[in-house]
């Protein structure tokens, strides 16, 4: 008897220990796969703490490097300890043993959602509501960038959404983990797996309270990012391009690679903050009917022509400024080229050929003309190429074409001189006008470590310039048929007169692709270009001529 007594009550015993290990409350964590190994143990006394937490989310690898600065931002703001910084990585998003190692790094507690019944980003975040462990979950998209100390925000009320207005999703919303909340959610989920993530809960049942963009938070709400503005791709780019604010989280980004040992030392590291730290960006270039010169010189025996060449620039009344890149930091500047007021040389603390896309301080024209030392071009013709720009301004617009190749299946690409009636996709710097915006895009907005595959190769920044004007705006590059022929004194000492020039040039053009453009070709073929307009020649003919005429052609 007592012997059935003994194991009806371990019977009784287990049963309920099965009954509280299945109870909800105490099984939300297992929802999730750890992937990273947090001092905080996750056990069932930090159930009981009930911290608080901010949360983001990678659902698409391209926005990994965005999270880490947006996350970057956040820690560099805390002044609570006790707060969590959560990343939540779905199963179905690829992300690199490496990657997840930066994240650590930067004191993330990394989240597998387990997807049970879907693979959607959508099901994924309903996950946020199953970390009851947390008494208060903030949530930010890589739109966020934090600004000063974040834990005020927790004073939101639970409930309160930020949207951005560009696309009406929530890039900041305040939630309270609840078991209830959650199967409540995954029910009406399933019926509605068609909706965006916002869509779904403004649908629900829940009340979101929408409030203003609280104090210390930036938010990149257009659909222009600064770590995606050169594959934008769209004529609408100047309406939500910032300068300042794009190029301080191109620092941020520089400081986050710092900060996780990502980069190793190079000659021209400190160039970029070198050069925009002290550039102040203007909204508008008031000056629309003349246009800049920016000539680039290095070779000490092309300088002696150089007071020449500037000369004859300035006798067009288009020219209202000739700058002169000056190169080589070594060589001392002559007075011999200081020709006239309109005169200024733009001396270099580095030596790189990233240089001549440099911003101008005090450039006041919408247009600049870049020149190489040893092109000329009547002066005529370049009025007429300024005019073809005007009616074009996002293009390259210039007289020295080019013709590229890129394969999606092999990722290799070509490069190759335009043979007659071939089209063209890129205008060599040689001789070409561009919208000035595109100076402190280049060189202040562009990762550095496209700058640092320039120096180390000493070539193809005319190629990453033409791949990021055409990349952000859409605009095919333009060729102009000047009227009298180019002279161009470099042909055969220049640095393209290297044998292994084109080979180069090809690999540069896969790997800016590959590397920097996600291997999607930013490039664009154009069939067209401009010339001066002539009257065309018509003669008269007669019926009987027609068969002979149509007789040449057969």
């Amino acid at each position: 008897m007592q012997r059935r007594f003994y194991i009806l009550a371990l019977a009784v015993v287990f049963s309920l220990l099965a009954l509280l290990s299945l109870h909800p409350a105490l099984r939300v964590e297992p929802m999730f796969r750890r992937t990273s190994q947090p001092d905080q143990q996750w056990d069932q006394t930090s159930i009981s703490s009930r911290k608080r937490a901010f949360a983001t989310m990678v659902c698409d690898p391209e926005l990994l490097d965005a999270s880490m600065v947006s996350i970057y931002s956040l820690k560099s703001t805390l002044t609570e300890e006790s707060v969590d910084i959560l990343i939540l990585l779905p199963e179905t998003v690829p992300v690199s043993n490496k990657s997840v190692r930066q994240l650590e790094m930067l004191g993330t507690v990394i989240r597998t959602p387990t997807l049970q019944h879907s693979t959607t980003t959508c099901d994924s975040y309903i996950h946020l509501w199953t970390l009851s462990s947390y008494e208060k979950i903030i949530y930010f998209t890589a739109d966020v960038s934090f600004t000063q100390d974040a834990d005020p925000l927790f004073g939101i009320p639970a409930h309160s959404a930020i949207i951005q207005q560009s696309s009406g999703s929530w890039p900041l919303m305040v939630l309270e983990p609840s078991v209830a909340t959650f199967k409540f959610l995954a029910s009406d989920f399933k019926q509605h797996k068609d909706l965006t993530f916002h869509e779904f809960l403004t649908r629900s049942s829940l009340a979101w309270q929408v409030t203003n963009l609280p104090e210390g938070v930036f938010l990149f709400s257009g659909p222009l990012k600064p770590w995606a503005f050169h594959y934008y791709n769209d004529n609408d780019w100047l309406k939500y391009y910032d300068p300042i604010v794009f190029y301080r989280w191109r620092r941020t980004h520089q400081e986050v690679k710092g900060y996780l040992n990502q980069e190793n030392e190079w000659p021209n590291q400190a160039r970029q903050r070198a050069v925009c730290d002290s550039y102040d960006p203007i909204e508008t270039y008031p000056v629309q009917d003349q246009f800049s010169v920016l000539v680039s010189t290095y070779t000490p025996e092309r300088i002696e022509h150089l007071a020449s060449l500037i000369t004859y620039l300035l006798r067009s009344p288009k020219v209202h400024t000739v700058y002169v890149t000056w190169h080589n930091p070594k060589l001392e500047v002559p007075d011999s080229i200081l020709v006239d007021d309109r005169v200024q040389v733009l001396t270099q603390e580095y030596d790189s050929l990233n240089n001549r896309f440099n911003p101008i301080p005090g450039l006041v024209t919408e247009a600049v003309y870049i020149l190489d030392d040893d092109v000329f071009v009547d002066l005529d013709d370049l009025a007429f190429t300024f005019q073809a720009w005007q009616t074009r301004k996002d293009s390259v617009v210039g007289h020295f074409p080019r013709i590229h190749t890129y394969n999606t299946l092999t990722h290799n690409a070509t490069y190759k001189v335009c043979r007659p009636e071939s089209p063209y996709s890129i205008i060599l710097t040689k001789s070409m006008f561009i919208r000035s915006e595109y100076l402190f895009a280049y060189t202040c907005v562009l990762d550095p470590a496209l700058h640092r595959t320039i120096d180390d190769r000493l070539n193809c920044e005319d190629i990453a310039f033409s791949m990021m004007a055409t990349g952000l705006s859409g605009a095919r590059a333009v060729h102009v048929r000047p009227s009298k022929p180019l002279l161009d004194f470099g042909l055969r000492r220049g640095i393209s007169t290297n044998t292994h020039h084109m080979g180069a040039r090809s690999e540069c053009v896969a790997d800016f692709i590959n590397q920097f453009w996600n291997a999607k070709d930013p490039l664009k073929t154009s069939f067209d270009g401009v010339s001066p307009f002539t009257v065309p020649q018509v003669i008269g003919g007669t019926w009987s001529r027609l068969e002979k005429q149509i007789a040449q052609y057969s």
